[in-house]
């Protein structure tokens, strides 16, 4: 299967794509619309199947991956749980960039780079309000990842946003989720831990 084709294939069935490579390998860049679910042999299966009967039941399923093994096994999880997956795609990113169809990506800035040109950027930290006791970085503007998807409409689709988080794992979905929707986003590479460890400024 081509990239086109499996494109083809994706939209004359609306099927749902789930993306299932490791790390931060969607964060980076993935098919738009697709979902994350890395794959791990522990309850993987379970879990992904009940979530597709709740929220999305009788929709057909693309599994999205970047090996052999890692495709095929995941599909192997989905069977035991009499989940359809309709087709598996195994080439990662590389295929459907280079045949020019769309993709979502997301940069990441090193928490020096920010505050070289911190300027440039308009700062999100998603963290609870709670963990803003340690210091927010300054002018960044408070939205807990809960809330984002409720009062996305507070930003500007012509602002450079960067994403910051506690470690940078909560700031990458945050990231990744915005780029959907067409913001220009980069995710801050290790969050505030590495911030205040560099010793940059804090607000309080």
């Amino acid at each position: 299967m081509t990239a086109e084709e499996l494109k083809n294939l994706i939209d004359a069935n609306e099927a749902l794509v789930i993306d299932v490579r490791l790390g931060r390998a969607f964060t980076e860049s993935h098919i738009p619309g697709a979902l994350s679910a890395p794959f791990s042999q522990r309850g993987w299966g379970a879990a992904v199947a009940g979530w597709l009967r709740r929220e999305a039941p009788g929709k057909s399923v693309v599994l999205f991956g970047d090996n052999k093994v890692l495709a095929e096994s995941a599909q192997k999880a989905l069977d035991a749980e009499q989940v359809s997956v309709q087709a598996i795609w195994d080439g990662g990113m590389g295929p459907w960039a280079a045949a020019g169809l769309p993709i979502v990506a997301v940069q990441n800035v090193t928490v020096d780079a920010l505050r070289q040109a911190l300027t440039d950027w308009r700062v999100i930290d998603v963290r609870e309000p709670y963990e803003l006791r340690s210091g927010i970085i300054p002018g960044a503007v408070n939205i807990p990842i809960g809330q984002l998807t409720e009062r996305i409409g507070e930003l500007q689709p012509d602002q450079r946003y960067a994403i910051v988080c506690a470690s940078g794992n909560r700031s990458q979905s945050a990231a990744a989720w915005m780029a959907e929707q067409g913001y220009q986003v980069a995710n801050v590479v290790g969050g505030m831990s590495l911030w205040i460890g560099g010793g940059h400024p804090v607000e309080r």
